[in-house]
């Protein structure tokens, strides 16, 4: 999108991607849909990656099941986390256009160069604290948050499920919601997407998807406009952002 913000340069991503921590519990599938990103990106899409918080944010979880942790600490090391699993990501170990960064503005150069930066959100959120210390909050709000910042108005979230289920019903593909605005999504509660960031989509005109990154192939047609086994966000009129327009194929994918 052009900015039109005189003095006020446009980051310019397409899209923000919340690369969920739990694609890493396979290291193949991981790798495939990194590969898928990185391919997409040389055809011109310009993601931003945040990152979730991966196997390190589940460690501090078990911990505060065990002992309950000061919300400062819980907040802290979680945000830390989520730079973890980033720097794993950009790792030439997983892939080759991937470049770790914790600044917007380096963000934005790498973008512009032809890489793929990943944010390491933890100085961002230590130093503006947009965010309440509380588990309610996750790495999807973080990234629905840093898609607003960015005056990015598309957010696809790839996690280990095929998209937002009625009743949390995963093994249901008849529960399976396809298309859904913000705001009835954050009616929903906690989903696979937690409810803060479904709210913040609404309130900030933020469209997106929710994509199971072990079938990477989906995202890129989803960006073709076909329709994909997925859950896709769309944002109302109310919001000021008009809702986006999708040509939706027979679901081949």
């Amino acid at each position: 999108m052009q900015n039109k913000l005189r003095g006020f340069p446009s980051y310019g991503f397409s899209i923000v991607v919340k690369f969920g921590g739990s694609l890493m519990r396979d290291i193949v599938a991981c790798k495939a849909a990194l590969a898928e990103l990185e391919r997409l990106a040389d055809d011109g899409h310009r993601f931003l990656i945040v990152p979730g918080g991966g196997i390190p944010d589940k460690a501090i979880e078990a911990v505060d099941a065990a002992h309950s942790l000061e919300a400062f600490t819980a907040h802290h090391a979680c945000a830390l986390a989520q730079d973890q699993t980033g720097y794993l990501l950009a790792d030439r170990a997983f892939s080759s256009k991937l470049v770790a960064s914790s600044s917007l503005g380096q963000c934005r150069t790498l973008a512009r160069e032809g890489k793929i930066p990943v944010l390491l959100p933890s100085r961002v959120l230590f130093t503006m604290d947009p965010v309440d210390w509380s588990w309610d909050v996750t790495s999807d709000a973080v990234a629905a948050w840093v898609a607003w910042i960015t005056r990015t108005h598309c957010l696809a979230i790839l996690t280990d499920v095929d998209g937002v289920y009625r009743s949390a019903a995963t093994k249901d593909s008849s529960a399976l919601i396809e298309l859904i605005e913000a705001h009835e999504l954050a009616q929903l509660g906690h989903t696979s997407v937690d409810a803060c960031a479904a709210n913040f989509m609404a309130q900030r005109g933020i469209s997106g998807v929710v994509i199971n990154g072990g079938y990477p192939e989906r995202l890129a047609a989803w960006l073709q406009g076909k329709r994909v086994k997925a859950t896709t966000i769309t944002v109302g009129i109310s919001s000021g952002v008009p809702v986006p327009t999708r040509h939706w194929e027979q679901r081949d994918v």
